[in-house]
């Protein structure tokens, strides 16, 4: 478990297989939030010794499998994501317990949520600021593959997240941290407001390609 920003943790599984998902564990005053993926970290005994873990945040349905429920009932925390996942997810074992409305939300005073179809069709994106900045977690909507940018949608969606990424264009950040194991060599990147711009102009043009 390593501190990659200050209060943001990154978190490897016990046993890693070479395809290891990125997970991130925020610690916060009023209760740590973990997004989880399908690596199995609930032995991890260093995600309690941070604290309290009061909710598991999942992007999409390719974030959770039975582990990822019996991870949750170990912290005792609830899993949570958008009622179009949840539907989903319950399918393959995986309890919600607070599925959310599609639309735009503010969790906590420090984090927002932010609706990302595309990639699947009930996507959240979760923006929390700390210490003034303000961080993007972004699943696997979008994938940082060596100083490029990767995507996976469905020939049929692509309009759907082409009109998406003009949405989040709008959004102010400055770092934004995937969860895919495909990222490489890291999940995160640090963004100026000129980046930014570029990376979603240049993935706007390849989605309308």
């Amino acid at each position: 478990m390593k501190e990659i920003f200050p209060s943001l943790f990154l978190i490897g599984p016990e046993r890693p297989d070479g395809k290891t998902p990125f997970t991130y564990l925020l610690k916060r005053p009023a209760g740590n939030l973990l997004f989880a993926t399908k690596a199995d970290i609930a032995a991890s005994r260093d995600i309690k010794a941070q604290g309290k873990v009061t909710h598991l945040m999942l992007g999409d349905r390719h974030h959770a499998l039975s582990h990822t429920q019996a991870m949750a009932d170990r912290f005792g925390a609830a899993i949570i994501c958008s009622d179009i996942e949840a539907a989903v997810l319950k399918k393959q074992g995986v309890h919600v317990a607070e599925p959310l409305p599609y639309r735009p939300a503010q969790f906590a005073p420090d984090l927002e949520i932010i609706p990302t179809p595309g990639h699947t069709r009930g996507a959240f994106s979760y923006l929390w600021t700390h210490a003034g900045r303000r961080f993007l977690f972004i699943g696997d909507t979008i994938v940082p593959v060596d100083g490029g940018w990767r995507y996976w949608v469905t020939a049929p969606n692509r309009a759907t997240m082409r009109e998406m990424m003009k949405t989040l264009s709008q959004q102010s950040f400055d770092v934004i941290l995937s969860n895919s194991f495909a990222s490489t060599p890291v999940a995160w990147l640090e963004v100026s407001a000129r980046s930014r711009a570029a990376m979603f102009a240049e993935l706007g043009r390849s989605l309308a390609g």
